[in-house]
């Protein structure tokens, strides 16, 4: 299927620009049969070296599958949305998990409060997009009906992603907060940390997720927030919903910054409808 291209300006673009024609070099470490699918423990190499552990969740049978790649929230691993995965496997769903960075040695924190965070998150856009040449290096992955599932952080370089990858047309993002750069300047204050806070914020502005909120389509966006969060608060879940670009829904929840189980079963029969599955 043809897309248009991106709308972001090219300067923003070009941050996530990687090569993509670089050998994945995905290699099995073991597999599992599990409830209906076989879970594979997998590494591949990244986007500039290093190199990516995941597992890739593939229902029984012949295919090809619609395919979605997950990103927990801060701090998170491949094993969060373990669970979900295999749920999306009993509706005919491929599921990639990867460890973001943070969650490979050696370990680090997400932020530590000075401009290279952005470049931390600019690589981790690029790992998600490497996700993706690694489901469509795959015969039983039906590349015109991918989708993207992220949580909190996940959610938040997510609505990046919306606007960035465009061989993927659905994304699930859950409680996103719309402007990382202001987010962190007051976690900062909030921790005591000394500096150019100011000069922080201007330098996180290129990946606030309302910089591409309005140029995911023609991709759709499900946005599901907790009334009773703070981080993002239902301000800053409004103005998400507002900046989102269409087609897009949206869900409120009489919860807090998890969601609940009711989220997850929403967001599981939209992907389902989107997909063609179920």
């Amino acid at each position: 299927m043809t897309t248009p291209p991106p709308t972001v300006s090219p300067g923003l673009l070009a941050q996530f620009d990687y090569d993509a024609s670089a050998p994945l070099d995905m290699r099995e470490v073991e597999q599992e049969t599990k409830d209906g699918a076989t879970v594979h423990d997998i590494t591949y190499a990244g986007p500039g070296g290093g190199r990516i552990d995941a597992f890739l969740v593939v229902p029984d049978g012949d295919g090809p599958f619609p395919a979605v790649e997950f990103m927990p929230g801060a701090p998170g691993a491949r094993y969060t949305f373990y669970t979900e995965a295999l749920k999306l496997a009993k509706l005919g769903i491929v599921s990639l998990l990867p460890d973001p960075p943070y969650a490979r040695p050696p370990i680090e924190d997400v932020v530590v409060f000075k401009p290279s965070d952005k470049n931390g998150i600019v690589q981790e856009v690029k790992e998600m997009r490497r996700g993706f040449d690694l489901l469509l290096s795959r015969d039983d992955v039906d590349a015109s009906r991918l989708g993207y599932v992220g949580f909190s952080w996940g959610a938040s370089l997510g609505a990046v992603l919306s606007a960035v990858e465009r061989r993927a047309h659905s994304f699930w993002l859950m409680s996103l907060v719309p402007r990382l750069s202001s987010d962190m300047r007051k976690l900062a204050v909030e921790r005591g940390v000394k500096g150019d806070l100011s000069g922080y914020e201007q330098a996180m502005r290129p990946v606030d997720a309302v910089e591409y909120l309005p140029h995911a389509a023609p991709s759709a966006l499900y946005l599901m927030f907790g009334k009773e969060d703070t981080r993002p608060s239902p301000a800053d879940g409004r103005e998400a919903i507002a900046a989102a670009s269409s087609p897009k829904t949206f869900s409120w929840y009489d919860t807090e910054h998890d969601l609940n189980d009711q989220a997850r079963a929403d967001g599981r029969a939209w992907l389902a409808d989107r997909l063609g599955v179920g």
